[in-house]
């Protein structure tokens, strides 16, 4: 596991990991004794081998950085799931975390300053057309996202929902993401009860594409 560059807009107390599978037999026995019996048994629900290293391994690495800020076993951390279907920590429900997988990576960010999202995605994904359905009003009127970086966008706005713990395919068009000169977004919203929004995109390796959001 590989601590990602802290991007220097970026507060002091989030931190963000890279995690690259090794798709290895060896790795998930490694990894397999700190889950659960719940998450064992959404482990053995993929059907193919590389998805069920994905989570096996994400899940193991964030609990092993989720123990070491709670003084606790990986073993004996409790991840809940709250109605809205966003993970948290049971024992310290105040620590905010939030983990993607995308091909050969995963990222994991952990906050203390309020609700966090991560996201990664290939880059060489099929998604002419696609914009579309993603860009707000706000967006579309400053034609800031031509559709070759898609990609950038989709990470960002996901990112964000991930944060506020709200679905994907029903609130794309309530979140405007706009570039800004230097590594950080803008976020607007409509929503006063969404809170303050920032997002940042993150550097990965070459042909995936990122992005980090906190709301607080």
């Amino acid at each position: 596991m590989t601590s990602l560059r802290r991007l220097e807009a970026v507060p002091e107390n989030i931190e963000a990991w890279l995690l690259e599978f090794t798709f290895t037999s060896a790795q998930l026995a490694h990894d397999w004794p700190l889950l659960s019996a719940q998450e064992h048994s959404r482990a053995q629900g993929f059907h193919h081998f590389q998805d069920r290293i994905r989570f096996v391994s994400a899940r193991a690495a964030l609990k092993r950085l989720l123990a070491e800020r709670v003084g606790i076993l990986p073993d004996r951390l409790t991840i809940s799931i709250a109605a809205s279907g966003k993970p948290y920590l049971s024992q310290r429900a105040e620590i905010q975390f939030n983990l993607s997988h995308a091909g050969s990576f995963s990222l994991i960010a952990i906050s203390s300053a309020g609700r966090v999202g991560i996201d990664i995605e290939r880059c060489n994904r099929d998604t002419v057309g696609l914009i579309r359905y993603v860009l707000s009003p706000l967006e579309r009127t400053r034609a800031c996202w031509p559709e070759k970086r898609f990609i950038d966008l989709w990470v960002a706005k996901e990112a964000v929902l991930k944060a506020l713990g709200l679905g994907i395919a029903e609130n794309l068009q309530d979140i405007s993401v706009l570039p800004e000169l230097g590594s950080r977004y803008c976020i607007a919203h409509e929503h006063p009860s969404w809170g303050n929004i920032r997002a940042w995109p993150i550097v990965v390796p070459q042909n995936y594409a990122a992005a980090l959001a906190l709301v607080h």
